[in-house]
C-alpha cells in the first residue's frame, strides 16, 4: 500500500521571468541581447537551473533604475 505524503507549498523569495518574458518587457532588447549580456557579464542578474535561464522581477526592474541617466555625460 502506498504511503501518502504530506507537501507544504515552498514560498518563493522572488517571481521569476523567462529571457522571452524579460525581452518581451524591453524594448529593443531580444533574447539574443540577452544572451549576449550573459556571456559579457552584463545585464540583469540571472539564474541557471540545469540548462533554464530565470530572471528575478525585482532584479531587472532594479537593473533598469540602476540605468537611469540625467544627460549624455553620465555615462563617461
Amino acid at each position: 500500500m502506498a504511503t501518502k505524503i504530506e507537501t507544504t507549498p515552498v514560498e518563493l523569495k522572488h517571481r521569476y521571468l523567462s529571457p522571452q518574458q524579460v525581452a518581451d518587457q524591453l524594448p529593443g532588447v531580444s533574447t539574443g541581447t540577452l544572451a549576449m549580456w550573459r556571456h559579457e557579464g552584463k545585464g540583469p542578474r540571472y539564474r541557471k537551473l540545469g540548462r533554464i535561464v530565470l530572471y528575478a522581477v525585482d532584479e531587472v526592474d532594479e537593473w533598469v533604475e540602476a540605468a537611469i541617466r540625467e544627460g549624455t555625460i553620465d555615462g563617461y
